[in-house]
């Protein structure tokens, strides 16, 4: 793939490891975490496992994030921004919501549609 820039490739390699390893490995941790009696522990303990292991992975990335983030100003530009990160941020988010006890089999089930 051709890039307009090195730091768009650095991007582009840690969005794409974020999406597809941690991301996917984030949404199969919330639903085990939901398995279990009380999955609120289960919840924080992955999600500080999973914030770790992005933190470290990111250390190119976070050289450029400033540079990088710069050019997704305002609303429309950050929407751009989390949209690359869209699988992670639904991953992260449903840990997150475990952990806070506001995820639960009961809300997923009440929620349902059919």
């Amino acid at each position: 793939m051709l890039y307009d820039s090195p730091e768009e490739e650095i991007a582009d390699r840690y969005f794409s490891f974020a999406n597809d390893v941690i991301g996917v490995l984030g949404i199969s941790l919330a639903a085990t975490a939901l398995q279990f009696e009380n999955p609120e522990p289960f919840g924080a303990f992955f999600f500080v496992v999973l914030m770790l292991w992005t933190f470290t992975k990111g250390s190119e990335y976070r050289k450029i994030a400033k540079r990088y983030i710069a050019r997704y100003k305002g609303f429309f530009g950050s929407i751009a921004l989390m949209w690359r990160l869209n699988i992670y941020l639904v991953g992260f988010t449903s840990l997150f919501s475990i952990a806070m006890g506001k995820l639960t089999k009961t809300s997923i089930y009440a929620a349902w549609p059919f």
